[in-house]
């Protein structure tokens, strides 16, 4: 055996460790008999002690001294006792003088003992001594050196001894022993010869066996576990560890025995990648040069190595591999309806094989999928799904991605131009039918509208602009809504859903138009119009009537009646009264006009069913007169709907914040009513539910130095009253 090998190592450090448990072993067991022998000796010593005394106080009643020394000279004469007395509390040698028989002669008259012959005096000062004194109790002391043993016991007062020494607790002398312990120390000595001898056999009987064990399970199955490992090392994978043991070695073994079969396996696999990695650099350089965007996904949805350069492109990323399919295409991982739908369409690609593709691209969610890319550019993708299977698993699928962009914006672009084109379409419908004068009032008026939007475009933060841009804007809609101004009533309505957004504190819907690009619809949409009119100026579907332009306000105003009865599914008839042949200021009024007829046929009005149950008759009846009234114009709207519902508004106003909670009387309700904000409608809708009819009705009624009148009555109906001054109407 080589010194630095493993078996001397553990066989060095065994006899190391056994040779220390021996000796200790020993040490204790040497150390253990000899205490417990002192222990008996120091028992004994105790229990003779005892006995003694007894004796010697039995002997003492009869005033036996000189027996009492006798006997304590029997017991020096033993081999083991060297010393024996009997000391008095002072110190002095009991029985060496006759102090004692005198004051025991003179304290009790039963008995008068005779003096005898005493002994030699001496003293004992020793710390065992006073320590006996002074805790009462006995005290014993070794010197290991001389092996030797003193013993003081404290003899006291006891109950026969009273009668001749008194009732007092006192310690009447002490007892002192001094044995020799050689006898014990000897014993010891040849018990730790015994066990010396006992434990080094024993030990050596151990050591064998360890040594043996340590062979048969440790040092032969690790240089088994060696060779095999050497041969391994020099490149044979064909060799194999026969262990048969359970335990650590054995199964280390079988892991080494996975390793040589594993290292097997990815030789043939290296071979097989090899083959592998040439097949790849062809598709590389497919994957590389091909003009369409093409990738794999993982069944977690994950996308694999393996896509085309192109992606990086047309999506303006690199991070691709690995990347979820999810933010790939979406942009984030949250949670969402999109998220759900793309994750749910992915688990029936991967998971549903019995659904044919043909109906699960029925639900493809990525076609013509609008992106937003990280750098703001917005393209139109759609993909493709192809699944790759091996062994009837789904392994990857396959999603090929086709770039739209430019024939979606095409698309969009002859969209716009056939909008544009409905669009004149509209307007030299409208225009034919009413004559331009109407249009005439209603580009100077959407004029009047851009101009102001345009200057305060930067001021949206003020409470008192925002408030007229939405007023302006929602006239401008309701206008162009009657006047079949299609698209410019859809841009007005976005624009108005903007200033709602601003008013609310609300940032604008991702995606949506932004405020310039709204006005600049607007105002191509009022240029067109305007165009359309210079073209059309000479011509006028009227021209035989004596008045034509209260003639086209009349159709206007029937059609937008009828057209809103049919909207709302209700069913109204308009009476126009007029006490002048043309109207003074008429196309200042036209939109306070179009609002009160508004409301009063959404919010006023009842459908038919609520009519009948009323009592009422099916057709509503609506009123619009322009009445002459001293210097005055009395425009009045009447209907003879439900009435204003005071408790109802009341609750509107203060969940709007424009009342504070509590009980208001009516007019409080009604000036209310005419604040920006307020709406009475439960819904957003082209008709109603912005808060903005009668606040518009208010500013412009206001604009002309007029006042307002409002008179209802449940299940009766209500009637508006605008009362304007005609030196504001004149010459306009």
């Amino acid at each position: 055996m080589k010194l630095q090998s493993i078996q001397v190592k553990v066989i060095s450090l065994i006899l190391l460790v056994m040779v220390f448990a021996v000796s200790l072993s020993i040490s204790f067991a040497i150390r253990n008999q000899r205490e417990n022998l002192i222990a008996a000796s120091q028992q004994t010593l105790a229990l003779n002690t005892q006995v003694l005394n007894l004796t010697i106080r039995n002997i003492m009643l009869n005033g036996e001294a000189p027996l009492a020394n006798s006997t304590m000279n029997d017991l020096r004469n033993m081999p083991e006792f060297l010393e024996y007395e009997i000391y008095r509390r002072d110190g002095t040698l009991a029985f060496s003088d006759y102090e004692t028989l005198d004051f025991v002669n003179s304290f009790q008259d039963m008995i008068m003992f005779e003096q005898t012959p005493r002994l030699e005096g001496g003293m004992n000062g020793s710390t065992g001594f006073q320590d006996v004194l002074r805790f009462k109790t006995p005290r014993s002391s070794l010197n290991e050196e001389a092996r030797e043993m003193e013993y003081f016991f404290p003899i006291l007062n006891y109950a026969e001894c009273r009668t001749c020494h008194g009732e007092d607790h006192f310690i009447r002398g002490i007892s002192h022993f001094r044995i020799s312990l050689g006898d014990v120390y000897d014993k010891v000595s040849s018990a730790g010869l015994i066990l010396s001898v006992f434990f080094l056999g024993v030990g050596l009987f151990i050591f064998a066996g360890i040594i043996i064990m340590l062979r048969r399970v440790i040092i032969r199955p690790v240089l088994s576990i060696g060779n095999v490992v050497s041969l391994v090392g020099d490149g044979n994978l064909d060799v194999d560890i026969n262990l048969k043991q359970r335990d650590e070695l054995g199964e280390l073994a079988g892991r080494i025995n996975g390793m040589i079969r594993g290292l097997k396996k990815s030789k043939a696999l290296e071979l097989e990648n090899t083959r592998i990695e040439a097949r790849l650099k062809e598709s590389r350089k497919y994957l590389d040069n091909i003009n369409e965007g093409l990738l794999l996904l993982n069944p977690d949805f994950t996308i694999t190595d393996e896509y085309s350069s192109y992606l990086e492109e047309l999506f303006e990323t690199k991070n691709i591999a690995g990347s979820s399919f999810r933010r790939f295409v979406l942009g984030s991982d949250e949670e969402g309806e999109e998220a759900r739908e793309l994750d749910q369409f992915l688990n029936i690609l991967f998971n549903n094989r019995t659904a044919a593709m043909n109906m699960i691209m029925e639900i493809n969610p990525l076609n013509r999928k609008e992106m937003i890319l990280p750098g703001g550019r917005k393209i139109v993708v759609s993909a493709r799904f192809q699944r790759i299977e091996e062994n009837e698993t789904v392994e990857n699928v396959m999603v090929l991605f086709q770039d739209l962009t430019e024939i979606q914006a095409t698309k969009e672009a002859l969209e716009a131009e056939r909008q544009t084109r409905e669009s004149e379409l509209e307007q030299i419908a409208a225009i034919l039918k009413l004559g331009p004068g109407v249009f005439e009032d209603f580009v100077a008026s959407a004029h009047e509208v851009l101009n102001f939007l345009k200057e305060n475009s930067d001021s949206l933060g003020n409470e008192e602009i925002i408030n007229k841009a939405f007023r302006d804007t929602h006239s401008l809609k309701g206008t162009a809504r009657y006047l079949k101004f299609a698209t410019l009533e859809q841009t007005a309505h976005t624009l108005e859903s903007r200033f709602d957004s601003f008013r609310k504190g609300d940032a604008p819907d991702p995606g949506s138009p932004s405020l310039e690009d709204l006005l600049s619809s607007l105002n191509t949409e009022v240029e067109s119009i305007r165009k359309t009119i210079d073209r059309f100026r000479q011509f006028s579907v009227n021209r035989g009537s004596d008045n034509p332009e209260l003639d086209m306000f009349r159709m206007q105003l029937n059609d937008m009646v009828e057209d809103l009865s049919e909207e709302l599914d209700k069913n109204v008839k308009l009476d126009f009264h007029s006490d002048w042949s043309r109207i003074p200021g008429l196309s200042l009024l036209q939109n306070t006009v179009f609002h009160l007829i508004r409301n009063a046929v959404d919010h006023g009005i009842e459908d038919s069913f609520e009519r009948l149950a009323a009592g009422k008759d099916e057709t509503a009846r609506l009123g619009l007169s322009f009445i002459r009234q001293e210097d005055s114009l009395r425009l009045q709207v009447s209907d003879d709907g439900r009435g204003l519902d005071f408790k109802a508004l009341e609750k509107k106003a203060v969940d709007a914040g424009l009342l504070k909670p509590g009980r208001h009387f009516p007019s409080q309700i009604l000036n209310a009513m005419f604040k920006p904000g307020f709406s009475s409608s439960d819904r957003v809708s082209e008709i109603s539910g912005r808060g903005v009819g009668l606040d518009a009705v208010k500013a412009d009624v206001k604009k002309l130095n007029g006042k307002i009148n409002v008179k209802t009555a449940p299940a009766k109906g209500c009637t508006f009253s605008l009362i304007i001054p005609l030196t504001e109407l004149e010459d306009k």
